[in-house]
């Protein structure tokens, strides 16, 4: 018997097989997006599509205009109007008595002027109104600021996806390949070895099975890319390793 080349085998199994541990999920495509903080989740289309909703509180000025005195279609545009600020703000023209609301001026994007309230505050007043908004998720790519925000994020065709992060996100994964457990070179295969998990042993050296077709090296460097995993599955027999793809979910427009 060849004891040098047994002693190496067996030092190459130990190095080797000690070397090969669970990996630990990936940050990026194999953990998914969630929505922010502080935004209501909408999930769809079998946890394919997540929307992400968000309550804005907006203020805005209170102002004063002349055509809120206007008499006849007389108001000329020198007509001043000062701001009283006592207590409930008002409005009123500087040669005269009369008194009216200051008014809301809406920016693009906002509610109209009606879902606006007046609030009382030290100085001028503002006028305060919440808005609903769709925002990105976050977790995945920097999303396309052209598409629509509402329409929130899917998984690409032929994806499934996945409830993550407590119910607040999704995931899009698809099994692309299934291999039977199998060992290296050298190596034998001791099915259900370890309760149901196949086991590699080389001179009484044992370790994890890997899927048929790659050697540990290979399986080891996809395993570390994060759109790529495989997965053990444990069965009366022999095992198989399931290899699965993922992807972040896209914007549309």
């Amino acid at each position: 018997m060849n004891t040098t080349f047994t002693s190496l085998a067996a030092a190459a199994a130990t190095v080797l097989l000690a070397g090969v541990a669970p990996t630990a999920a990936h940050a990026g495509e194999q953990q998914g997006v969630q929505c922010p903080n502080g935004a209501t989740v909408q999930i769809s289309n079998a946890n394919k599509t997540l929307k992400c909703v968000r309550t804005e509180t907006i203020e805005r000025p209170a102002v004063c205009s002349p055509l809120i005195f206007q008499r006849n279609g007389d108001v000329t545009g020198n007509v001043r109007v000062i701001h009283i600020t006592t207590g409930l703000d008002v409005c009123k023209m500087v040669a005269g008595t009369a008194t009216a609301a200051p008014q809301v001026v809406p920016l693009p994007g906002d509610p109209p002027a009606s879902a606006f309230t007046q609030v009382t505050q030290p100085g001028t007043d503002v006028f305060r109104a919440t808005r609903t908004v769709f925002v990105y998720p976050v977790g995945g790519p920097i999303y396309n600021g052209l598409d629509d925000e509402s329409k929130g994020v899917t998984c690409p065709s032929g994806f499934d996806g996945d409830v993550r992060f407590g119910g607040r996100g999704i995931r899009c994964d698809k099994q692309v390949m299934t291999r039977a457990a199998d060992c290296d070179f050298l190596y034998s295969l001791l099915p259900d070895e370890q309760g149901r998990t196949d086991r590699c042993v080389l001179n009484n050296v044992r370790g994890p099975t890997k899927p048929e077709g790659l050697t540990f090296v290979q399986q080891q460097a996809e395993n570390t890319l994060s759109h790529i995993q495989w997965m053990l599955d444990t069965r009366p027999g022999t095992d198989r390793w399931l290899k699965k793809e993922f992807s972040f979910p896209r914007s549309r427009g």
